[in-house]
């Protein structure tokens, strides 16, 4: 449950008039940034060309190099930071992250060196983390997947000096008893889960008079703390509807065996009228499964993440509704806070939410030219 906070007089509360105005010290920051440019030292960048001059008897093929000179470009990353997730290549979410992260490097002159496993696994991501803190770098960006097995290596990284910003995934547990990171920027997972389910609940006895006969939810990362917060949130809304909370049903992170595996179970539970994902490595098998199987308009999907595949299941009325989280926000915003620390000691908010937001039909166009422009929403 969350705790109600103050509010100023225009209505905001006071945590939203702080990230206003980080937020109008980062637009200043890269504004100044630009601005400053014209006044540092130039660096070049030089290529050569081919041109082909007419001469008297023939042509003739004259070859020049040409200097572009590019006004403030910095000519070495003046800071490293190291971008561990336990998302990998495999899964097309975290696309927008990694292009969000490069791109803020890029327009902060700081290097970002963002690791992701082929699959899933803890011991990858303990053992990545401690690689990178060996290379000393000016700041780490984490997701605390499985806060268990990071509670003692992150806290050693912290007690190092190395600061740390938590991403996508928080440690849960109260103030005093979670890895002290600086800041966490993403959204809250458990309310991500539950207001997924308080909408398609009532979705369903908007449009077909009832509420959900029997419901399933898909977790391909079984253990993956974020994940279990969404799934908790889920069955939670249920229990407070006054309905049977949905199992959770193991599908992997490998798309086939996920669409085998809810084939199987919907045909062991015919009353399944809604399958809950929690990205999109379980609503693409799901959305096809119920294609294949001719399900449309009798079972439904419900699902965080969104992506192309998402919205167009959204338009077709495959899927009710999926929660957005911005990823794209979430690979930038994180390495500007860490470059504000490091550079001038400003300390980011405790928490930079960026979700969740439920996107329907209704909100389709609010997110489209952010899918389009960064490959998710």
């Amino acid at each position: 449950m969350s705790r109600s906070k103050p509010r100023t007089r225009t209505g905001l509360s006071s945590s939203a008039w702080a990230g206003i105005a980080v937020i109008l010290l980062i637009i200043g920051l890269v504004a100044g940034y630009f601005a400053g440019s014209s006044t540092a030292k130039p660096a070049t960048l030089t290529k050569t060309v081919t041109v082909t001059q007419t001469q008297a008897g023939g042509a003739a093929t004259v070859t020049k190099t040409v200097t572009t000179t590019v006004s403030g470009a910095p000519t070495k990353a003046e800071y490293t930071f190291y971008f561990i997730s336990h998302g990998g290549p495999g899964d097309p979410w975290w696309a927008p992250v990694i292009k969000g992260a490069e791109l803020a490097g890029r327009l902060l002159g700081v290097k970002v060196i963002y690791e992701g496993p082929e699959k899933y696994s803890v011991k990858w991501l303990v053992d990545t983390l401690e690689a990178a803190a060996a290379q000393h770098p000016d700041g780490i960006i984490i997701t605390i997947t499985n806060y268990q097995a990071l509670d003692k290596p992150l806290r050693k990284v912290i007690a190092s000096g190395i600061p740390v910003i938590a991403v996508n995934v928080y440690d849960p547990r109260p103030p005093d008893q979670r890895i002290p990171y600086m800041a966490y920027v993403g959204q809250d997972e458990y309310q991500a889960g539950y207001k997924l389910a308080e909408y398609t609940i009532k979705w369903f006895k908007e449009h077909l008079g009832h509420a959900p006969k029997a419901a399933v939810i898909a977790i391909h990362e079984v253990g993956h703390i974020g994940l279990e917060l969404r799934a908790k949130g889920i069955q939670d809304a249920f229990k407070k509807a006054g309905l049977t909370p949905p199992p959770k049903l193991a599908t992997t992170t490998d798309i086939t065996k996920a669409y085998n595996i809810m084939k199987s179970y919907l045909q062991a539970h015919p009353d399944v009228e809604v399958i809950f994902t929690l990205g999109p490595l379980g609503a693409h098998p799901a959305m096809k499964l119920i294609q294949d199987e001719g399900l449309k308009g009798k079972v439904y999907v419900s699902t965080v993440d969104i992506d192309d595949q998402i919205l167009k299941g959204i338009k077709d009325g495959i899927v009710i509704a999926a929660v957005s989280q911005q990823p794209f926000a979430q690979g930038f915003l994180p390495v500007v806070f860490m470059y504000l620390y490091v550079k001038y000691g400003i300390k980011p908010p405790e928490h930079v939410p960026t979700g969740p937001t439920i996107i329907d039909k209704s909100l389709l166009n609010l997110v489209q030219k952010q899918i389009q422009t960064t490959g998710g929403a």
